[in-house]
């Protein structure tokens, strides 16, 4: 039976970004760009961010026979990621997001095919393949999930939890039976204020960590912090001019998940989270500059952070 450190579930996005625009966009006008970076995003943001961190990853996605998808197949083949929960349906797959990126703002434009079940899939298949830990890279709102999560939770296996946007908030029992069935909870600072319906982090976090057994929120700039039981963490972030943050909070995951499951201080996840999110702003696209393993080390060694 093949085992994995991390096993993640979710669909691809392929992320087409525009660069260096003089001036946005008019109807019927023309204009050229100076840059143009074509890297994956999704669920791979943090797939590849754990690959290059030294983890073993089973990534549990669909890929179809679009040139979307075949350019997605590529780059992770050459990322040396496995692929054999991967299903390749023979339709197009095509999740594209293509964006117009400005120094202070961007613009999107996405299209996205209709997504298989990936969620019903991994209930089918999950008992073929060992794993340490599941990440979810967003709160799952699914009726069929709880019965799941114990039943790893049963079997000794950890779960993490990111939050992305979501219209639901606590007032869904679900949502609340969601949080209290994961180890960690990852949600950024709009996103948990937003689930708790607060306006500040101090409050949300007041209310989310009477759910979650270790609640963690990234707040860009002003770092990141934790609330386990009645502690509390705070670690700045790194002194860096971001390029572009798209993903800096996928890769952040990854960098605070392969501290946690090293189980090493709260403080030096949040560490680990913030350098390798903090690097990730460094280049266009969420894993277009996900640090490795020795990059992180080095900089620790080095005392740079």
């Amino acid at each position: 039976m093949k085992h994995y450190d991390v096993l993640i579930p979710g669909n691809y996005f392929c992320d087409i970004i525009f660069t260096g625009l003089p001036v946005f966009p008019a109807l019927g006008a023309e204009i050229y760009t100076d840059g143009l970076t074509v890297v994956p995003g999704g669920v791979l943001n943090t797939v590849i961010a754990l690959q290059r961190l030294g983890l073993s990853v089973g990534w549990c996605g669909f890929l179809g026979n679009d040139f979307f998808s075949q350019f997605i197949s590529t780059f992770v083949h050459n990322e040396g990621i496995d692929t054999d929960l991967v299903e390749y349906q023979n339709a197009a797959l095509r999740r594209v997001t293509v964006a117009l990126s400005y120094p202070e703002d961007r613009a999107f434009v996405t299209h996205v095919d209709p997504p298989p079940d990936v969620i019903g899939r991994l209930l089918a298949e999950y008992r073929h393949y060992s794993f340490q830990h599941l990440h979810l890279n967003r709160l799952y709102v699914d009726e069929r999930l709880p019965d799941f999560l114990r039943d790893l939770r049963q079997r000794g296996i950890t779960i993490s939890m990111d939050c992305q946007h979501r219209h639901e908030t606590l007032d869904s029992p679900l949502v609340k039976t969601m949080l209290s069935l994961v180890d960690i909870f990852m949600p950024n600072a709009i996103e948990a204020q937003r689930l708790t319906q607060t306006d500040s982090v101090e409050t949300a976090a007041a209310i989310l960590k009477e759910y979650v057994n270790l609640l963690v929120i990234k707040d860009g700039g002003n770092g990141s912090s934790a609330w386990q039981n009645t502690a509390h963490y705070h670690v700045p972030a790194m002194t860096l001019t971001p390029l572009d943050t798209t993903g800096a909070g996928d890769v952040f995951n990854a960098g605070f998940l392969v501290a946690w499951l090293k189980k090493m201080p709260i403080k030096d996840c949040l560490t680990w989270g913030n350098i390798c999110g903090g690097l990730s702003t460094q280049g266009y696209g969420g894993c277009s500059a996900a640090p490795s393993r020795a990059q992180v080390e080095a900089l620790l060694a080095n005392g740079i952070v």
